[in-house]
């Protein structure tokens, strides 16, 4: 992880990008648990994860990955954290998972998460202290305390 890094709030101009990242990294798991439909993805994805509660992490004039957190009455909720392929398991994870629990705990607010029991990031979301609170048949649902 180089040591100059900055963190922003997502803008129109980065739709694509994230989408593209949520498709080289996250089509693989859910076609496996659903299916892969590009249009009901595509249209979910940008409805539902407003572009401007994302926070992306830039290194070196790149975007690295990003996180997505949307807020409810009393608990967050992680909707998404995504890096790079080429860029994974170099730390940029961790760092997300930082700035994660340092808003949780300015919004004294836990976290909640939901992950695919396919994707090999349950591991990661054990390891920043996230807890398994319950799960079905496709996902695990997790819990960060603040």
């Amino acid at each position: 992880m180089p040591k100059k890094y900055k963190i922003r709030t997502g803008e129109a101009a980065d739709e694509q990008w994230i989408f593209g990242l949520f498709r080289r990294t996250m089509q693989h798991y859910i076609d496996e648990a659903w299916g892969w439909d590009e249009i009901i993805q595509r249209e979910g994805f940008l409805t539902s994860l407003p572009i401007n509660q994302f926070r992306f992490i830039e290194a070196q004039g790149h975007q690295v990955g990003g996180f997505h957190i949307s807020e409810k009455p009393d608990h967050l909720v992680l909707d998404m954290i995504l890096v790079e392929p080429a860029q994974q398991r170099q730390g940029w994870g961790s760092l997300m998972a930082i700035e994660i629990k340092q808003i949780a705990a300015a919004k004294q607010k836990p976290v909640r998460l939901s992950v695919l029991k396919t994707n090999p990031a349950i591991d990661f979301h054990v390891r920043i202290g996230f807890e398994e609170i319950e799960e079905d048949e496709h996902s695990i649902k997790m819990l960060l305390s603040v």
